[in-house]
């Protein structure tokens, strides 16, 4: 298991092979807005903070007929350790001053490192990992889609190979694609496809670059970018990966994917990262070049990780990374599980600040 193996990492430069909430004084904190509120300005603003804090929580957002819902599910709670990782929900309407608690997630255990996507109007969370008294992990494999008008869940077929810290997007409002993770003993490069509307799981094209977890990822088009991520070094230790593929998807044949190596990237390499998508641009937020356990405490050295502030985005309409400028955030933060988006504002939902600190932030990014 993932925790019980503490070497030292090694950076690998090539690719593939409490108190309340933390905040910045120079920082302003957002009056509930409205999408159509003109007062949405570029760069980095928080918002509504969450009712709790919470950490490696599944994101999502959903369209509905009253706006943008937010939605986070499970995760870990501000002690950073094993009792405080649970099942709780909470979604938040853009433009509402609050937080409303649903039904959690029907898992057997509470999970961190899980993943959540929109489809069809609802919200889909699967896979993540629960945490034993003994720190033994047990990777999930279920499949909940939550109804965000009744707030009721349905359980769904589960993945056919378990994964937590894997990258799940949304394409095309049909189907689930989820890449590599972690398969409780050790990464995998499978890439599963669910289909919403049989309901059906099948194998696509294999993850060609280093299996990992904990990598980034977010779907532009048809186009799937995906960045980093550790692998596993058997009887070493774990190490990061600067890897940045490219996924063509193809919707009349979605289990053959057209893999291609972009190379590496600018540093820093980024564990744990908020990746989403704005237009043609892909963004990967925050995250950390020390990859760290569920507690934030680093697996090579016991301290805590430094979290990124920084935002690296590759433009597919040009095919290369690109700089923004007003990217970077106030605060940094890491241990994201989605930077996700709603009418071209892009959000992140709690994590880590540095100490470790978990956090009840949520910012939101509008260009």
């Amino acid at each position: 298991m993932r925790i019980a193996v503490l070497a030292a990492v090694l950076a690998l430069a090539g690719c593939g092979d409490d108190g309340g909430a933390v905040t910045d004084a120079a920082v302003s904190v957002d009056a509930p807005e409205t999408l159509a509120d003109a007062d949405l300005s570029s760069g980095w603003k928080m918002t509504v903070p969450l009712p709790e804090r919470v950490s490696n929580n599944a994101v999502a957002a959903v369209m509905t007929s009253q706006g943008c819902v937010l939605m986070t599910a499970m995760g870990i709670d501000f002690t950073r350790e094993h009792p405080g990782i649970h099942r709780r929900v909470y979604t938040h309407l853009v433009g509402s001053g609050d937080w409303q608690q649903r039904d959690d997630v029907p898992a057997n255990a509470g999970l961190v490192a899980a993943s959540a996507v929109s489809l069809g109007g609802n919200i889909y969370v699967l896979g993540g990992y629960s945490v034993a008294p003994n720190g033994s992990e047990t990777t999930s494999a279920g499949l909940y889609r939550l109804d965000p008008a009744t707030g009721s869940w349905t359980t769904l077929a589960p993945l056919p190979v378990a994964v937590d810290d894997a990258v799940a997007v949304a394409w095309r409002d049909r189907w689930i694609v989820v890449v590599s993770g972690w398969s409780n003993t050790q990464p995998v490069d499978n890439v599963q496809l669910f289909d919403s509307q049989t309901g059906m799981w099948a194998q696509a094209t294999a993850f060609p670059g280093a299996a990992v977890f904990g990598h980034a990822g977010a779907i532009a088009g048809d186009d799937l970018i995906v960045i980093d991520g550790v692998r596993a070094l058997p009887g070493i230790g774990f190490a990061d990966v600067n890897q940045t593929w490219r996924g063509r998807l193809d919707p009349q044949n979605p289990t053959q994917i057209t893999w291609t190596d972009l190379g590496s990237h600018a540093l820093p390499m980024r564990y744990r990262a908020a990746a989403g998508t704005l237009g043609n641009l892909v963004l990967f937020h925050g995250g950390t070049d020390d990859p760290y356990n569920f507690d934030g405490l680093s697996y090579a050295t016991g301290n805590p990780s430094a979290p990124e502030a920084g935002t690296l985005v590759y433009d597919t309409s040009s095919e290369q990374f690109v700089d923004l400028g007003n990217a970077t955030k106030p605060t940094a933060t890491m241990d994201h599980r989605g930077l996700i988006e709603c009418a071209g504002t892009v959000y992140t939902i709690g994590g880590m600040t540095a100490g470790p600190t978990v956090v009840d932030q949520v910012w939101r990014y509008r260009m």
